[in-house]
């Protein structure tokens, strides 16, 4: 009896060998399954096809994502998924009133307002260009208004009642520049009267270098407008390409340092020294001042010009205009007259109609002192203290 028992389980352990090896190959199938839908859920990488959609660039940047927990509610598990907040966008703002590219009745009213109060607007068409924006940005820096160079109902209301600003110098002579540093505007008077009133970039005060191109080395200096009195001496017609940029139509009154046009006229100051107009106002600009023509330059330091620029010596002046060899030179009382450089010295002349004095009131610096600036102005009778008009 016992040896037929063995062969019955002989026969039950071959059974079940094919059954362990079927159980071992469905186990393994499934392992790889479940492996299968981890990869899937996994980010792609760089430079492969994931598992649906474009590939992603290998190049391409990934952007830090930022989640925040979700907050659990009472009786829940706290264990919600945490989900991305996406930043809100910023509102995008809309500049008030109307500007550059406007058009209609109320242009026009804005330009025949402006060109009442003698800024520098020539065409009342009511079209909003160029001119009528540099014209608005005068007004407004005159006025301690937002400079932005567009018209609100604000705006446009302060046309309405303004006035003519009154004048920083008004005994500097009939024909003469006065300009406000601070309030970045240059006014314009002839025969005594008001004639323009346009917006300027003055000296950003910044420290600047620059290539010296007659050295080949390296000049720094701070972008400093200087106040004081002066006198147009020099001019080009054109372009000029100065070691600070190009000037156009520049008029020099201070060494290098001009009256000129440039493309921008910002609200604020800007340049390196000299005296920005806008493009329209420097095509008339120079045919309104002759030279001798005294300019006061009202809130500066009293320093030389930046880099101690020089005005081009081979400049001669349009017919017609007023020498620049025959201003003589102011003398302090008790010293000895000093000569400068293209300037002849004289005890009396005359520059077209305005005599000018020999002398200098007590305490004002020689002007011809290296390190300083001439204070005091030659115009029409006494000389007379710089002292804006409130």
């Amino acid at each position: 009896m016992t040896p037929m028992a063995q062969p019955r389980r002989s026969r039950s352990v071959r059974l079940l060998a094919p059954l362990t090896i079927i159980f071992a190959i469905l186990s393994a199938a499934a392992t790889v399954s479940l492996l299968g839908t981890t990869a899937a859920l996994a980010d792609p990488k760089p430079g492969s096809t994931g598992t649906s959609g474009p590939g992603v660039p290998v190049t391409a940047p990934r952007s830090p994502v930022t989640t925040k927990a979700a907050a659990s509610s009472p009786g829940s598990s706290g264990k919600k998924a945490a989900s991305a907040k996406k930043p809100s966008k910023p509102k995008a703002t809309t500049a008030s009133g109307f500007g550059q590219g406007s058009k209609g009745d109320k242009v026009v009213e804005v330009q025949t307002l402006l060109q009442n109060l003698k800024y520098d607007v020539s065409d009342t068409g009511g079209s909003f260009g160029d001119q009528t924006y540099h014209a608005v940005m005068a007004f407004q820096k005159v006025n301690g208004l937002s400079r932005t160079g567009r018209v609100s109902d604000a705006i446009l209301a302060a046309m309405r009642t303004a006035v003519e600003p009154a004048p920083m110098l008004p005994t500097g002579g009939a024909d003469r520049i006065e300009i406000d540093l601070e309030k970045q505007y240059l006014a314009l008077y002839k025969q005594g009267a008001l004639v323009k009133l346009l917006s300027i970039s003055s000296g950003s005060g910044k420290d600047f270098c620059v290539l010296d191109p007659d050295t080949n080395k390296t000049a720094c200096d701070k972008a400093i407008t200087p106040g004081g009195s002066f006198r147009i001496r020099s001019r080009i017609i054109g372009w000029r390409e100065s070691k600070l940029g190009l000037l156009y139509n520049p008029l020099y009154f201070n060494g290098g340092i001009a009256i000129h046009g440039a493309p921008s006229v910002p609200g604020s100051p800007a340049s390196h020294g000299c005296v920005r107009i806008p493009m329209i106002s420097a095509e008339w600009f120079p045919d309104a001042v002759t030279n001798g023509t005294p300019v006061y330059v009202f809130g500066g330091e009293n320093r030389p010009a930046p880099l101690n620029a020089k005005a081009p010596t081979d400049t001669a002046p349009p017919a017609g205009a007023a020498p620049t060899t025959t201003v003589p030179l102011a003398t302090l009382p008790g010293s000895a007259p000093t000569t400068v450089p293209g300037i002849a010295t004289a005890s009396t002349t005359t520059l077209g109609a305005v005599p000018l004095p020999t002398t200098l009131g007590p305490g004002v610096t020689n002007p011809a002192t290296p390190t300083t600036v001439p204070r005091t102005a030659l115009p029409v009778g006494s000389p007379t203290t710089l002292t804006p008009s409130s």
